[in-house]
């Protein structure tokens, strides 16, 4: 078939360059299908013959004929534009011409398909037919796209003309006309979003359709303001804005349909910052084989990299609304990720003609990870700081400056336009500086491509509210300014959602919580402050209120943000538990909140300069106690998440916080006998045993993540070596995290029959990789794999002695003493070395069986098939709004990506369709929403 690209003729490649639509595309392929089955040989299915293939490809011209004869007889411009038709019929003659030859020279070859010559006939032939079919198709196309450019003509001057309107029934009228063309454009911009081949091409377009719709009210209200109040240079204004932001819509549509790169598109916005890059690069990087590590090329680079991550951190760190503190958190973590490089390398180079398997070069790999890993969550923590402070409160600063507008006072409107404009440049300034650590494109598109948006506009409103002071009366400059007004909030919605969906849940969470913690500090230190003068008294009530109003709208927005993703997930037990915190916080803590914070606010006020130190102190423990129910509500919130998660799932501030994770406390006194959960003995080891029990297990997840690239990439099926080394890797997970105090171990009798599975699984799985290794051809591949056959059942019998972990309780005082430490490291220890026996002899088996395997009738059957994605749904349920976001658990690949990338990377063959599924499917969700 000519799917592959070596097999396309190259006049046939290069004209399926130009094609930008699927419906093209698909013809021309089917039709190279068909002429391929003339002019290669394949087997000939049950009752088709030679010359039936000739009858079908003769049949097949035949109906393309008259179904283009009959799409030109009824082309729209038709009777418009001749020139295009004679054009179309000449193609359409060209193709009927090219394809009587293709049939003629393809009967003569299938009569004689011994003849090369005969065989390169019919080959040019169809070359030439194909070529002929593809222009047709493309010059078709090419009028489909003439018919919505000339209709993208017509709106530019209804655009105009609108804009020239001296009346206000001109207006309507026009505006009329042109609503009525973009609603046509808008179906046939829809369908020919779908069918464009070019993913980027498909977001342009319905990026420039969006902004045709959102603009068009924004026109016709602003012209209907500035022929009523032609004097004022702020309703021109505004209609300017309007007009241009409609011709530079209707221009990138054109440009889209024409093939050409639009001035400005939403697809150039969807680049990654460079700190991410340099971050992902750096981890992947880190990881050397030893014996390739070279002292004088790779330490520089190394360094380097490291210090332009330090770099990148360092600009977060100083940005004006980063917390000290977690400034401090950022410097030290830059530090340390500084100081374990220099471990990391000193490794390597002490490893150099070292020939003995040393555990200090994967510790230091493990240990560079895991700084990274707390940078970047310092980071996207310092990112989170910020997006929670801008955009705590949107709605605000431009419902006073309305409210100011609408009063007539100008003083007073034009500070409000001040304090406006910077609420507007904040939200602005941190949404592009949120795409410094995200690697989401799509949302990094959305981000910049609204706050490019935001930015055009934000002077926009300033000018509607100034009309609106000169004319508070004037129903025109209040539907003028209502039309702006929703302009303005619909796309900060977009904005925060957008942003939400580049940040995780865990993240937000935290930082309210601590932002809540900020917020009650500062309302107790206005009522602690003393005032000399009743201006201070009302500067110390306002802090007050201004903390308290902080606390309502972040406990407000977690409940907005954890709701939204709830309604991703299917309901279930989780999702209800989680949903239930949500209204206690939100019908509850926070109306008493208010309430009780309102209260004290007016008994400050009330009080004035008398308040004696006695009645502060109540009033701080009763503003303290009301905080409280939100912090806690919030904390119930978080707690009722993170019980769906592993700790795994946890990256937290504090590193062994298993708070919410089902960790369980006794009290001191109570009797411990040895029939207690185990795990819960092993969650109570000291802090610093903890830290060396997580340092094996770092070392443990290396070999895991061997263990998933060479391993867990077959299919199970028709494979035993597989099935069994799958089923060890898992329960050697859960002896690892039961060490730590978690996973569905509970007690040492679970470990210890854990053990005795892994040890008759270890059995199965040596005696059949042996007979592979008996069954082989002598080689180096076999030695090998004998020699790694004989450490599995060593592994399998000191894990066995290793498994019964004995905590050892002793009660020193009032606290309890647990010690288990030895055991839990010998465990973790020998199972990695198991797994990584495990792997090498996966690994060799599959060489030797498929590489050295003898012809034995009788030799063991084990096929090796690499394994297909998991089962997903390829359609989420989705919302109304523009954005999809994460939900708080780690979200699988979507299928088709999945597909594309297995198909790429381990077959290493086929063509681009997996990733055109792919987008296909991500966009159809803009399609009905614009965005």
């Amino acid at each position: 078939m000519y799917t592959n690209g070596d097999s396309q003729p190259d006049n046939v490649r290069k004209i399926l360059k130009d094609v930008r639509s699927k419906k093209v595309l698909n013809q021309i392929m089917h039709m190279i299908n068909e002429v391929l089955n003339i002019t290669e040989t394949f087997p000939l299915a049950k009752g088709q013959t030679a010359e039936g293939l000739v009858a079908t490809v003769d049949a097949a011209l035949a109906n393309f004929l008259e179904t283009g004869s009959f799409a030109i007889s009824k082309c729209p411009i038709a009777s418009t534009d001749k020139g295009a038709i004679i054009e179309l019929n000449e193609a359409l003659r060209v193709v009927q011409d090219s394809g009587q030859i293709m049939v003629q020279t393809g009967r003569d070859f299938v009569r004689d398909s011994t003849s090369t010559n005969k065989r390169v006939i019919a080959t040019r032939s169809g070359e030439i037919l194909l070529t002929a079919v593809a222009k047709f198709l493309i010059l078709a196309d090419s009028i489909d796209v003439k018919v919505i450019v000339d209709k993208v003509d017509q709106l530019h001057e209804a655009v105009d003309k609108m804009a020239a309107a001296e009346s206000k029934d001109e207006v309507i009228e026009h505006y009329k006309i042109m609503m009525s063309l973009i609603e046509e454009i808008d179906i046939t911009i829809r369908r020919r979003a779908i069918d464009l081949v070019k993913p980027q091409q498909r977001d342009d377009l319905l990026a420039a359709r969006s902004a045709l719709r959102q603009t068009a009210p924004l026109l016709y209200t602003s012209t209907r303001t500035f022929v009523r109040h032609p004097e004022h240079v702020e309703a021109k204004r505004n209609q300017e804005f309007a007009v241009k932001e409609m011709h530079d819509a209707l221009n990138s549509l054109e440009s889209v349909l024409n093939g050409r790169q639009p001035e400005v598109t939403f697809s150039e916005y969807g680049r990654i910052g460079d700190l991410i890059n340099e971050i992902d690069a750096f981890q992947n990087r880190i990881e050397i084989d030893p014996r390739d590590y070279r002292k004088h090329t790779d330490r520089p680079e190394l360094e380097e990299r490291a210090e332009r991550i330090v770099s990148g951190s360092a600009s977060i760190a100083d940005a004006d609304n980063t917390r000290e503190s977690r400034k401090q958190k950022i410097v030290a973590e830059c530090n340390n990720l500084r100081q374990a490089l220099q471990e990391l390398l000193t490794e390597y180079e002490k490893s150099t003609g070292r020939r003995d398997d040393s555990d200090d070069i994967p510790l230091g790999i493990v240990e560079v990870h895991k700084r990274t890993k707390d940078l970047r969550r310092h980071l996207r923590r310092a990112i989170v700081d910020h997006i929670s402070d801008a955009f705590l409160d949107t709605r605000t600063p431009l419902i006073l400056l309305i409210e100011s507008a609408k009063e007539g006072d100008e003083e007073n409107t034009k500070i409000r336009a001040k304090m406006f404009h910077e609420h507007a440049n904040e939200i602005i300034h941190v949404a592009r500086f949120s795409c410094q650590i995200s690697s989401d494109v799509e949302g990094i598109s959305v981000i910049q491509h609204t706050a490019a948006q935001l930015e055009r506009l934000a002077p926009q409103v300033s000018q509607a509210a100034i009309l609106l002071c000169s004319q508070p009366t004037s129903k025109t400059a209040q539907e003028n300014m209502e039309a702006y007004k929703n302009l303005w909030f619909e796309k900060v919605k977009l904005m925060t959602t957008a942003l939400d969906n580049i940040t995780t849940l865990d993240d937000f969470l935290a930082v309210s919580e601590a932002h809540i913690v900020e917020d009650c500090e500062r309302g107790i230190k206005g009522i602690l402050a003393n005032a000399s003068t009743p201006e201070e008294n009302a500067i110390n009530c306002g802090n007050v209120d201004c903390a308290a109003g902080s606390i309502r709208g972040r406990a407000l927005r977690v409940c907005d943000v954890v709701d939204a993703e709830m309604d991703f997930l299917q309901n279930s037990e989780y999702t209800e538990s989680v949903k239930q915190a949500v209204r206690i916080l939100r019908e509850q803590r926070v109306d008493e909140f208010a309430e009780r914070a309102s209260n004290l606010a007016y008994r400050q006020e009330a009080t004035g300069l008398t308040w004696d130190s006695n009645k502060k102190e109540s009033e701080m423990n009763e503003f303290i106690n009301a905080c409280t129910l939100v912090h806690d509500a919030v904390k119930d919130i978080r707690h009722a998440l993170l019980m769906n998660r592993s700790m795994d799932d946890v990256d937290s501030d504090v590193e062994y916080e298993v708070d919410g994770v089902g960790a369980t406390s006794s009290d001191a006194n109570q009797t411990i006998s040895e029939q207690e959960n185990q795990q819960n003995l092993m969650r109570r080891l000291p802090e610093e045993e903890k830290k060396k029990i997580q340092a094996q297990i770092d070392i443990f997840k290396f070999s895991q993540n061997k263990f998933e690239r060479e391993v867990a990439k077959w299919d199970e099926t028709g494979n035993d070596i597989i099935s069994l080394a799958n089923n060890m890797c898992k329960i050697m997970m859960s002896m690892t995290e039961f060490t730590r105090g978690c996973g569905p171990l509970k007690t040492t009798m679970d470990v210890i029959r854990a053990a005795q599975e892994i040890s008759s699984n270890g059995s199965k799985l040596e005696a059949l990789a042996r007979q592979i290794a008996d069954q082989s051809d002598d080689s180096r591949t076999k030695n090998d794999l004998q020699a790694y056959l004989q450490k599995i059942p060593l592994y399998c019998t000191q894990l066995n002695i290793c498994s019964k972990v004995k905590a050892d309780i002793t009660q020193v005082g009032n606290e309890i003493v647990v010690s288990a430490l030895d055991s839990a490291m010998s465990l973790i220890q020998n199972a990695k070395n198991l797994l990584d026996a495990v792997v090498l002899t996966v690994k060799h088996a599959y060489i030797a069986s498929t590489k050295f395997r003898r012809v034995n009738p009788n030799s063991v059957r084990v096929e090796w098939r690499m394994a297909p994605p998991k089962k997903q749904p390829l359609i989420r349920p989705q919302k109304n709004n523009t954005i999809i976001r994460r939900a708080s658990e780690r979200r699988p690949l979507q299928p088709a990506k999945v597909l594309a990338e297995f198909t790429r990377n381990d077959i290493e063959a086929g063509d681009e369709s997996g990733d055109e599924i792919d987008h296909f499917n991500r966009q159809q969700r803009r399609i009905q929403d614009g965005f």
